[in-house]
């Protein structure tokens, strides 16, 4: 690590419990048949919001200190006296639609404007497929969108996988409660794959008959249903990434508690490409130490196709290594809360670390470092992207002159205590 490191941390902190792994198992907890826990379930604006939507859908919900208790609706959602508002929520609103289909009267999901924007047409076509009905209110707008009570006959469906993993996870989710067997296939490149094997993972645990390929591009699901079951939830990954991250451009030395190697492939993954980046992570005890170490000697050269949330924290810290990174794979990242990448790059570069965009097949797809720049910018805007804050505070980290970052109203999605555990840890001021 540079001895002229602007920001000295040290001490040790929590992450949140992992988003992705809560979210699956509230939904499935709400459909199975029986009393499931929950226990340290991720609380954040997401989870929040998918819990209302199961409560309206007829699951019944009890907080207990840092345990969830659910009932479930067996498989049977009840009808709704309103609409299932989803906001923002892409997950929420393509894992909701299937499971909608299952209830026992028409239902109807409506979002933000900025969801109406992302893909969702592949979904309703493989959910056709499957025999269950879903469509616009108008078939000019992709939101609000009505489920009928048609259920879900089962069949053989390809599914893209090139967009988004969301639309194959929301319907292998749902298929233990289709009349018949349900066979997915995933034509050509699958990205974010960690989250298939999540799901996967997940409705096995909660009982359910799933089979999925070694190249996850084949899952066949029996209609088993769900059983109530008991879930410990682990530490989130992309929240941990940010301290990896952040040992790239301050000196840092870290105790994350609470954090288990060579149980989570992600976090394995995370792991290997901090090292790769010059930060040294070991296990020690029940906790994960993170340090700065020696920077790399080469280019570093990431491949995104399966770390769509990492993405962020990688473009604040590439112009920190001395012989910079080149990132590709990301173009599936395009339609998450922002225009993303895009967003990161534009606002990385009112902070003097330049990027340049790198393209595919006409779409942006990644960046390579180019140069180092006077700040100009007095702040920098997140624009309404909790990833895109918390990256661009890294990236705050390694420049000399007071920058505001806006947009930490938005940490509530995912990480509501980003700032107070980078405040705790904080020996020298960060110059934001």
């Amino acid at each position: 690590m540079d001895a002229d490191a602007l920001t000295v941390l040290r001490g040790s902190v929590r992450v949140p419990t992992s988003k992705p792994h809560t979210q699956r198992a509230l939904l499935m907890a709400a459909l199975a048949d029986g009393e499931s826990t929950i226990r340290r379930p991720n609380v954040c604006s997401e989870s929040t919001l998918l819990q209302e939507a199961a409560t309206a859908l007829g699951a019944r919900f009890e907080a207990q200190g840092e345990r969830l208790v659910v009932r479930g609706v067996a498989g049977r959602p009840q009808r709704p006296a309103a609409l299932l508002q989803v906001a923002g929520s892409g997950f929420a609103l393509r894992h909701l639609l299937p499971i909608a289909a299952l209830a026992q009267a028409p239902c109807v999901l409506s979002g933000s404007r900025q969801l109406a924007a992302r893909p969702l047409q592949p979904l309703l076509d493989a959910l056709a497929g499957l025999g269950g009905r879903a469509e616009p209110a108008d078939p000019d707008l992709v939101l609000p969108v009505v489920t009928w009570t048609s259920g879900l006959a089962g069949g053989r469906i390809e599914v893209p996988g090139h967009e988004t993993s969301q639309f194959v996870s929301a319907l292998m989710l749902t298929a233990p409660y289709a009349a018949g067997p349900v066979r997915i296939g995933i034509p050509g490149v699958l990205v974010s794959k960690h989250y298939i094997r999540m799901t996967g993972e997940m409705m096995a645990r909660f009982g359910a008959h799933v089979t999925v390929a070694d190249d996850l591009l084949t899952i066949e699901v029996e209609p088993s249903g769900y059983r109530a079951t008991k879930v410990l939830v682990g530490p989130d990954v992309t929240s941990l990434f940010y301290f990896v991250a952040a040992a790239v451009v301050a000196d840092a030395d870290i105790l994350v508690e609470d954090v288990q190697l060579g149980e989570d492939l992600f976090l394995d993954s995370a792991v290997a490409l901090g090292r790769r980046l010059g930060v040294r992570i070991t296990q020690e005890g029940t906790s994960l130490r993170i340090r700065s170490g020696e920077r790399p000697g080469e280019r570093v050269e990431v491949d995104a196709s399966d770390l769509p949330t990492l993405v962020p924290a990688l473009a604040a810290v590439a112009s920190s290594l001395p012989h910079g990174m080149v990132l590709h794979g990301a173009r599936h990242i395009h339609h998450h809360k922002t225009s993303r990448l895009q967003v990161v790059l534009d606002e990385l570069a009112r902070l003097g670390r330049v990027l340049r965009p790198r393209h595919r097949d006409g779409q942006l797809d990644g960046f390579e470092t180019d140069c180092v720049e006077p700040v100009a910018a007095d702040q920098v805007d997140a624009q309404g992207d909790h990833r895109t804050f918390m990256a661009l505070f890294l990236a705050t980290l390694a420049v000399e002159r007071p920058v505001q970052v806006l947009g930490a109203d938005t940490l509530s999605t995912s990480f509501a205590d980003f700032l107070t555990c980078f405040q705790t840890l904080t020996t020298t001021p960060a110059r934001v």
